[in-house]
């Protein structure tokens, strides 16, 4: 007689099979998994999964995200859209929860600087904090540099001052207290230039008084190695496209960027 066994199996003659292949009678059969038959046990299997299937799906898994990505489907960390790209509903949503958690995040930091402030926390056990936050919502060292940067920037704003060169000098004692933390999210050119557009968003929104002392802090952070020359100039060459209205710190560090080119210049 012969048994068809499906898709994963073949079609087995069992007329001249030995009982101990079959079962007295004859009643079993013997399985015979065709191509790719193996791979599917251990899906069906409730023994633990293989490590090389483990790796396999991993891999799997990693490619699909891939592809995903260039496929142009995930946003960009910042929850811009790409030039040339249209957004639906549910990018719109999308965009939201992506500038709400970037707010959560920042009052979050805030306020866990704020307590090392008060609380005479060490350094070492904010940036654990910090890296802790960083992990939850998401983000990188930038969103970490521009939302430290901006807690320390209120802290010297809350400080009591009668005058603009009062605020800077606040700045720079605030500065200079936690430089080591602030430097340990700043890495690179790009955490540099982060914090540098963070400053020009609070003196536009969330803090004009510093609008007028742009420049002088600009110079301070500079003295103080926060901020490197490459990243000044990286940041106003940026500038250069930009409608007016996005130019006008750049504008008022003119002298001060000039003077960075000719030094620039001269090191050549």
């Amino acid at each position: 007689m012969t048994q068809n066994l499906g898709s994963k199996g073949v079609c087995v003659s069992l007329t001249n099979l030995c009982n101990h292949q079959v079962g007295n009678g004859g009643v079993g059969f013997i399985w015979s998994v065709s191509e790719g038959g193996h791979d599917e046990e251990w899906r069906q299997s409730i023994a633990p999964i293989p490590a090389d299937k483990l790796i396999e799906v991993a891999q799997a898994t990693n490619d699909d995200l891939d592809r995903f990505t260039q496929d142009g489907h995930v946003l960009p960390p910042s929850g811009e859209l790409e030039p040339g790209s249209t957004m639906n509903g549910s990018d719109s949503d999308e965009i939201d929860r992506i500038r709400e958690d970037s707010a959560y995040f920042e009052k979050e930091v805030e306020a866990t600087f704020l307590r090392a402030v008060n609380e005479n926390i060490k350094e070492d056990h904010v940036i654990l904090e910090v890296n802790s936050l960083r992990l939850s919502y998401n983000l990188t060292s930038e969103d970490c540099a521009g939302a430290l940067f901006y807690s320390m920037m209120k802290l010297a704003l809350d400080v009591p001052h009668s005058s603009a060169n009062e605020l800077v000098k606040n700045v720079g004692d605030v500065i200079t207290t936690w430089q080591k933390l602030l430097g340990y999210y700043l890495p690179s050119i790009d955490e540099e230039i982060e914090v540098i557009m963070k400053f020009e968003e609070m003196c536009l929104e969330s803090a004009k008084e510093y609008s007028s002392v742009f420049v002088q802090i600009l110079h301070l952070l500079y003295e103080k190695d926060i901020i490197k020359e490459e990243a000044i100039l990286s940041w106003a060459a940026e500038k250069e496209g930009a409608d007016e209205s996005d130019k006008v710190f750049v504008k008022q560090s003119e002298k001060f960027i000039q003077w960075l080119n000719e030094a620039s210049e001269e090191e050549d």
